[in-house]
């Protein structure tokens, strides 16, 4: 042991303060022995020293204080290299000395890091972004960094990512699109590893909500907030003691159920948001928290006081009696404040988006009840008579101001419409619709939800809107945070096709989550998930396993028999039909009718390759022929029979199932056919281990 690293340690064992002072060695030897100690398991105690040597400005020190990064490249304990990090960057003298050196020893020979030490990388990654974070160095080489991280790293690495690329967003989400775009790319794929689905599904519905409050479109920010609810409705789901997730799901309902005139679900959600923060503060007592986290923590705790002025506030304006107007307007006039005081999620302090939505719900109200409106001008033109110490004048002003606005507006499109206008109307209307029912647009698309909207009022739309929104949470809450992002991500990659409207698009999509269902089931090696008798009527054959000596070999109409019956023990029986003939002169394995739409599920088996080239180059321009004569939509699913004793394991659903399309020679439509491989010939997994 060295002498620097022997006295820090006695001085960490006297309780006393450690500073090179405090050492009691030269400077030559301090100076010879920081570089080894920075490298060693002394190296947390060795940065107290650092650190106070900038807090004091000494400059006999500064020098042997500024070799600590050269030592610290050598670091190998994520103990010690995270715990020196922690007091460094706790102290912004030492931070901001040392900030260009430190950046350097974290992101050197990060990828070589990620995959020798993948804790130790993520630790130096999470330092790297905390600095550029705190804009002690450019950022430029952090977003060369998360650009080239791998998605499919060790899972001591890629556990820790999301909550590294969740902070990134927070700092850079409006300032750089193509890091941007990486790192949301980066979170899709981690939501389905097993190792950080659930991590990364809220730091999704971080993004989206971020996203929907930084728009100046309504429409943008209510779809943008519905996203947002269901990625954090996955999250809860799929772990229930994630209590960050359970506030904002209850953000996202209150501030979506306030717009709509729903008092109910905004006060719901008020006492769900009170529930989740005092589990969660119960479970973080006493417990270590990240200095650099808490702005999240206090995000919360201003979302909770806003939903307490919103239920407030949506009480006041659904009140058949107000037995103090003073009070009433105090309530409303706060929650219209606190749309743009409040800061969410990240530091753009752009809220532009819950002003959006909430400011038009609370001027409504008014319109909605002429006494009210009355009330408020009255208090607006003679604050003198509010019985407090101070009436909020100037923004009753500007919400008069609004309303006078909009009633003028609303004068103007009821005169006749000229030659230019070709949608009287039309714009309100979808205003409207965005505003009090945005999950119905999000399942129907805008064109059908209008002619649904058109004639109802709003406590009708309202109703509608509560039954569209219970049908998304119950899908959610059925699923889990594997087929949740695949699932949304195929509709995305879906909603491109011009065709994918309306009934085809519930109606296909409900197929494909059953099949996405089905392929995750079928990738759990057990035989209870097996439907249906084998062949001549035989129990249940695994036709996922490698024969056994004497057993048959498997055959694509395993493969058929088993979609099938899971079709049929799900919410799509009684609307599936087999194997139809003289379908484009050939067989359509799995046909299933929603009315006069059809959707064909055409089985195959292979023996030879299951790559996606040599699947999509031998099968698919026979399943996109079915498509001919109704939506040019449909499905393939093959049997992968190649050996698996050398393949060291088997894929998950998501590398195994994916979108392909199909045009022939002279044709202007594609089709879009969903593909996916079940896994046969499969190894036990204990026999990997032999």
């Amino acid at each position: 042991m060295t002498q620097l690293a022997d006295r820090l340690s006695a001085l960490a064992a006297s309780g006393g303060p450690v500073t090179f002072h405090t050492v009691g060695l030269t400077q030559d030897v301090v100076t010879a022995e920081v570089a080894e100690v920075a490298a060693g398991p002394y190296a947390p105690l060795l940065a107290e020293a650092v650190a106070a040597a900038f807090d004091q400005t000494d400059p006999v020190w500064a020098q042997a204080a500024s070799l600590f990064p050269a030592g610290f490249a050598g670091q190998g304990s994520l103990l010690a290299l995270t715990g020196a990090l922690e007091t460094l960057l706790g102290s912004s003298a030492a931070t901001t000395a040392l900030a260009g050196p430190l950046n350097t020893v974290l992101l050197d020979g990060l990828a070589d890091a990620i995959a020798r030490a993948p804790m130790l990388a993520a630790a130096r990654l999470e330092g790297a972004v905390r600095l550029a974070a705190a804009n002690a160095v450019r950022p430029w080489r952090v977003w060369e960094a998360l650009e080239q991280l791998p998605a499919d790293g060790p899972e001591d690495f890629t556990e820790r990512l999301p909550r590294i690329l969740g902070v990134a967003l927070d700092c850079w989400a409006q300032q750089e699109a193509t890091v941007s775009a990486t790192v949301r790319t980066l979170l899709e794929q981690l939501s389905v590893d097993e190792s950080a689905d659930v991590d990364a599904l809220f730091e999704l519905g971080c993004d989206r909500l971020r996203s929907a409050l930084s728009s100046h479109d309504l429409v943008d920010v209510s779809g943008q907030l519905g996203e947002a609810r269901r990625f954090f409705s996955a999250a809860q789901a799929a772990e229930e003691a994630r209590d960050d997730a359970a506030v904002y799901a209850a953000v996202c309902d209150a501030v979506l159920g306030f717009t709509a005139g729903n008092t109910p679900q905004v006060a719901a959600a008020a006492d769900r948001i009170e529930q989740a923060l005092e589990r969660r503060a119960a479970w973080l007592y006493g417990t270590h928290q990240p200095a650099w986290l808490q702005p999240r923590r206090s995000a919360e705790i201003a979302w909770s006081r806003l939903l307490l002025q919103l239920r407030a506030a949506s009480q006041e304006l659904t009140a058949p009696v107000r037995m103090d107007q003073w009070q009433a307007l105090d309530a409303v006039l706060a929650a219209y404040r606190a749309t743009r005081t409040i800061q969410p999620v990240g530091n753009s302090g752009d809220v532009t988006g819950l002003a959006t939505l909430i400011e038009p719900a609370i001027e409504d109200g008014f319109l909605r009840e002429q006494s009210f409106l009355n009330a408020l001008r009255h208090a607006a033109a003679h604050p003198q008579d509010y019985p407090g110490p101070l009436f909020d004048a100037e923004t009753a002003a500007v919400v008069i101001a609004r309303i006078n606005a909009r009633e003028t507006s609303t004068d103007a499109a009821s005169e006749p419409a000229g030659e230019d206008d070709e949608e009287p109307g039309r714009a309100a209307a979808c205003e409207r619709l965005h505003r009090i029912a945005p999950t119905l647009v999000l399942k129907l698309g805008t064109r059908r939800a209008l002619s649904i909207a058109d004639g109802l009022d709003d406590d009708a739309l309202a109703s509608i809107e509560g039954l569209a929104y219970n049908g998304d949470v119950a899908r959610l809450k059925a699923s889990d945070p594997l087929i949740v992002p695949l699932l949304d991500r195929f509709i995305g990659e879906l909603s491109g096709h011009p065709d994918f409207t309306g009934d085809v698009r519930q109606t296909f999509s409900a197929l494909v989550e059953q099949t996405l269902l089905f392929l995750k089931s079928r990738s759990d090696l057990t035989r209870t998930s097996l439907f249906g008798a084998g062949k001549d009527g035989d129990p249940p054959y695994d036709y996922r396993r490698k024969p056994e000596k004497g057993q048959r070999r498997a055959v694509e109409a395993d493969l058929q028999r088993d979609f099938h019956g899971w079709l049929q023990a799900g919410p799509l029986h009684n609307i599936v039909f087999v194997e139809p003939t003289d379908m484009g002169m050939g067989r359509a394995d799995v046909l299933v009718h929603f009315g006069s739409l059809r959707y064909l599920t055409e089985m195959k088996q292979d023996s030879d390759d299951n790559t996606r080239a040599h699947i999509e180059a031998k099968y698919l321009t026979q399943e996109a022929e079915y498509t001919n004569t109704n939506a040019p939509f449909g499905q393939l699913l093959v049997l992968d029979l190649t050996p698996k004793s050398g393949t060291a394991g088997t894929r998950r659903i998501d590398e195994l199932t994916w979108l392909t399309t199909h045009r022939p020679q002279g044709a202007h439509t594609g089709r879009w056919v969903l593909a996916g491989i079940v896994t046969g010939n499969r190894l036990t997994p204990s026999a990997y281990s032999r």
